[in-house]
């Protein structure tokens, strides 16, 4: 038998005694997959909450049945009262007369209607707009409601006028404006060029003026994926931002409210990485916060709409390593500064602060530089309140600070071992503020309770409960945090999962789970580690790795050129620590994540082979070369200029090295992280001689999310954790 016949077989052997093992239920009666399944136990939390500039209400997307299609509803704000005010379900799509879709595809567009949500408000707090079934419609509280324009027109990116005359809105490559008194309907900006788009408008205060952000796409390259699921499998065509191409065009530009040609700003180079447009309150002028090519240099640029010339007012260099994409900006109510939360002050890398920079840039003062993290911040309209998400208690919690006019400071903790705001990517997301800032809500959560919605002023209490009542059923592991060492004499922060009354007399199988920046945040994470420990009596720790936020820009972007290497040796100081609590077992510890997480657990287990018996890979990165270029340039350089760091850094160059049990995990329709990744390492294995297993979604994407896929990845993930760490 052929080595690559034998490692296939192998491979299927093994996942077909991984899927036949029943997994235990929860309490006795809850299966694992329905975790994962619709209507969610959880409930669905408050989608895309938006305040009323005045502060009374708040419009949200909701239901109180946790099923996927979300209503639309809205609360009395400060008292909590709320009512739906729009059911989804009786607002009917618009009529197709030749509908050429499967079967299969009609089918889906129903099950998958996730309803309404995305509110945008009018200054006066009347009406709000939402869209919904391919129509935008406004509304008022009452839920009275009218489409804006009764057909399929392709409108996008909502956004009322600030004197509330005009709803701007972008439609094809352009941005186009609507008056609400009679329903005109006037173009504005006049871009034809094939490729070029308008990706984003910001009318100036006083609703003269609209900043443009442009780009051109035509020089992005293109890949084919395969659609295996048809009888005839089928290409599918996408754009992409392939590393090396250099591909990447933007400008920025003012036009006046009543349209016309856009006037570039010239001084920016077009390879640039936007952070942010804000107007200044008197409308005099805008700044534009840009990042170079590299990401090594970060600038301001402020235009005067008298000259609409451009000019430099503050400029940022990486003082090693990378710049963040963190970089929030807003002006003073006066129009006298330029507040900009950074990472860097005083040249150095700092913990994330607020500066105030005046127009010119001859002065920068500190506002808010603490030893913790800033990681939101907002100003309401009317008020000098600066509003910010900050991390004074600990590194994984969050509270809301408030920086009073006189500088004195206001802090509101609504989730005391939790989050007080969503957590993203790279930062938090802002609080709920009305236009006086006086108002404040938000959506808090923690490791036990997905994101409700709090008032924090005038005081601090729940004001939805999206749950359903199986959700009581689940109980809840311990989840403790703590630190390890590293050699280079850095702290981890990291969350230890455990049954319990866990016997600890014993020895247990243990694993890091959900591998990725920020897993130990104390933030809502779902369901798999609490399952481990408190049905299979696994042991599970969850890493801040670096690039984590919350600890200052420097450990932020303190993998540049050592992706899966500096934390893959995180990960092995991360399984020392486990062994030294004294009852994990120190031969059967596992790793697994997704994305960025299972391109780590590749690395881990082809660079560290045997240290950890088993990882489960899901959507893997495995050659930094076929990731986008906006991601990779940051993080690694570009390949043509260091070849070997990505060849350090790529499990495809690394596949001689794997010792002990790899699971394969992929959608193949994935656009974001390419399935020619896990295909090409599953080669590299092949051709070593090296056993694995693997799992292929042929109908998903990079979240493998449909309501068949889910609950089966998960389980897959879990059940081949719970087999192969705890086999004797």
């Amino acid at each position: 038998m052929s080595r690559t016949w034998f490692a296939l077989l192998f491979a299927t052997t093994c996942l077909a005694g991984v899927q036949a093992q029943e997994l235990p239920k929860i309490a006795g009666e809850i299966p694992f997959e329905r975790l994962y399944q619709y209507p969610i136990l959880n409930g669905r939390s408050p989608a895309a909450p938006a305040m009323s500039p005045d502060g009374r209400h708040i419009v949200f997307g909701w239901n109180q049945t946790g099923v996927r299609k979300l209503d639309a509803w809205i609360m009395d704000y400060p008292s909590g009262e709320k009512r739906r005010i729009i059911e989804a379900a009786k607002i009917e799509e618009l009529p197709r007369q030749d509908d050429t879709r499967t079967q299969l595809a009609k089918d889906e567009a129903v099950l998958y209607d996730g309803g309404i949500s995305g509110f945008t408000w009018a200054p006066d707090s009347h009406e709000f707009l939402f869209s919904y079934k391919g129509r935008t419609f406004r509304s008022n509280v009452r839920g009275e409601f009218e489409p804006i324009v009764d057909a399929a027109e392709g409108m996008y990116g909502f956004k009322y006028s600030p004197n509330g005359r005009y709803i701007g809105y972008l439609k094809g490559s352009n941005v186009y404006r609507m008056d609400r008194r009679n329903g005109f309907v006037k173009q504005l900006t006049f871009v034809g060029k094939p490729g070029a788009t308008i990706d984003s408008f910001d009318w100036s205060p006083d609703s003269k003026w609209i900043a443009i952000s442009w780009s051109d796409s035509s020089r992005m390259g293109r890949h084919v994926m395969m659609d295996f699921s048809k009888d005839r499998a089928e290409v599918v065509n996408i754009q992409r931002l392939w590393h090396g191409d250099q591909s990447w065009d933007s400008q920025y530009g003012l036009v006046s409210a009543d349209g016309g040609l856009i006037k570039f700003i010239s001084g920016i180079p077009r390879y640039n990485w936007g952070m942010g447009v804000s107007w200044s309150p008197d409308s005099s002028r805008f700044a534009i916060g840009w990042m170079s090519q590299d990401f090594m240099n970060f600038n301001i640029t402020v235009v005067p709409t008298s000259t609409g010339q451009g000019y430099s007012t503050y400029q940022e260099k990486a003082p090693k390593n990378y710049l963040n994409d963190w970089r929030p900006m807003t002006w003073t109510r006066d129009g006298s500064k330029i507040l900009l939360g950074t990472d860097v002050v005083d040249g150095k890398f700092s913990n994330r602060s607020v500066l105030a920079i005046t127009p010119n840039g001859k002065d920068v003062t500190k506002v808010y530089a603490e030893d913790h993290d800033v990681v939101a911040m907002t100003r309401p309209k009317n008020s000098d309140r600066l509003i910010l998400v900050t991390m004074a208690r600990t590194q994984l919690t969050t509270e809301i600070t408030i920086v009073e006019p006189g500088g004195t400071r206001t802090f509101h903790n609504p989730m005391p071992d939790g989050f007080a705001t969503p957590s993203q990517f790279d930062e938090a997301s802002e609080p709920l503020v009305s236009d006086d800032g006086k108002s404040i809500a938000t959506l808090c959560s923690n490791r036990k309770i997905n994101n409700e919605l709090y008032s924090v002023e005038p005081s601090i209490k729940r004001l939805t409960q999206s749950q359903l009542p199986e959700f009581g059923k689940i109980k809840w592991a311990n989840f403790e945090p703590v630190t390890f060492k590293m050699k280079d004499g850095e702290t981890i922060n990291a969350v230890l999962v455990t049954k319990p009354g866990l016997d600890k007399s014993k020895k247990h199988p243990a694993f890091l789970s959900n591998m990725y920046a920020n897993s130990a945040k104390m933030t809502w994470g779902g369901y798999l580690e609490n399952y481990a420990a408190m049905e299979l009596d696994m042991v599970v720790l969850l890493v801040d790795f670096r690039s984590s936020w919350g600890r200052g820009g420097e450990f932020n972007s303190g993998y540049h050129k050592s992706l899966g290497v500096i934390d893959a040796d995180e990960a092995v100081a991360a399984k020392d620590y486990l062994v030294s609590l004294g009852y994990v077992n120190p031969d059967r510890c596992g790793v697994w994540g997704w994305s960025y997480g299972g391109f780590l657990t590749c690395m881990i287990q082809l660079t560290k082979p045997g240290v950890f018996d088993t990882g489960v890979a899901v959507a893997s990165v495995t050659d930094w070369k076929s990731y986008n270029e906006w991601y990779t340039r940051r993080r690694l350089g570009m390949e043509k200029d260091d070849p070997e760091v990505y060849k350090k850094t790529s499990p495809v160059h690394h596949a001689a090295g794997l010792k002990g049990n790899l699971y394969l995990v992929h959608g193949m329709l994935d656009d974001n992280v390419l399935y020619q990744d896990t295909a090409r390492l599953i080669q590299q294995l092949i051709e070593k001689g090296k056993s694995f297993d693997m799992l292929a979604y042929p109908r998903d994407d990079h979240g493998i999310g449909k309501d068949t896929s889910r609950p089966h990845v998960q389980a897959a993930i879990i059940r081949y954790l719970w087999q192969k760490l705890g086999r004797p």
